[in-house]
């Protein structure tokens, strides 16, 4: 009996001294486990929330340049060109003007790279080639005309004063100078009655022709057929009738 006594006296001990644990211990040790609310709040939208970092303070000193990009050298072909292309000016400048465009070409030929130079090349070359042109020798006007003609008789081409004093006819009817000339120039080439015709419609359009056709020692043939003789006997008849209607001028 003695010896259940003592293990229900330990027991009860030991009960006691469970209930003599104050609840404050109780209390600290759950608050240690459990977090509290508030905080537990912050520290999620603190995690929530994205950092951003701070923006940078400007300083005073200023930002660098860049750099200035380098200009691509000029290729070594580009001087031999340019020495090229300025003898082939000098040579222009000197009228020489087939030994410039021949210079010019080589620019254009030999330096295939150089656009520049060919757009100015080419303005010389064609510069070269109107100078290189035979100037035109062709007359235009009736007067250039009539002198080409009267060269030509006189070096004995009687088929081209022909042809340029009737291109004269063509243009001026009334060209008195022209009609005398093609009457010579058919004379020489044998066509009296075409002579005569255009040498009695010189005499019409102006009287002074008749001393021409008296005296012009390359009508003196013509002068002694019968239609010349007409025509010379016409031009005389002629004349007397003009001195005949003058008035006469009293004294």
């Amino acid at each position: 009996m003695a010896k259940i006594r003592r293990g229900s006296r330990r027991q009860a001990s030991v009960k006691k001294a469970k209930r003599a644990v104050p609840a404050k211990t109780k209390r600290s040790a759950s608050s240690a486990k459990r977090p509290s609310r508030p905080a537990a709040r912050a520290s999620a939208r603190s995690s929530a929330r994205p950092r951003t970092a701070p923006p940078a303070k400007p300083s005073g000193r200023p930002s660098a340049k860049p750099a200035p990009q380098a200009t691509p050298a000029r290729r070594s072909t580009y001087a031999d060109a340019i020495i090229l292309y300025e003898r082939g000016l000098h040579a222009l400048q000197a009228k020489r003007y087939r030994e410039a465009s021949a210079t010019l070409r080589r620019v254009i030929a030999e330096f295939p790279e150089e656009i520049e130079l060919h757009e100015r090349a080419e303005l010389y070359i064609r510069v070269c080639e109107r100078q290189m042109a035979p100037p035109d020798a062709t007359p235009k006007t009736p007067d250039e005309q009539v002198l080409a003609a009267t060269l030509a008789m006189n070096a004995g081409a009687f088929d081209q004063a022909a042809a340029l004093l009737t291109s004269v006819l063509q243009a001026q009817r009334e060209h008195d100078g022209a009609e005398y000339l093609l009457g010579v120039a058919l004379a020489a080439k044998g066509d009296a009655s075409g002579a005569l015709l255009h040498l009695a419609r010189a005499i019409d359009l102006n009287p002074e022709n008749r001393d021409l056709l008296r005296k012009a020692p390359e009508l003196e043939a013509l002068r002694q057929t019968d239609g010349g003789r007409a025509l010379l006997a016409e031009a005389s008849s002629a004349a007397r009738r003009e001195r005949r209607n003058q008035p006469r001028v009293r004294h």
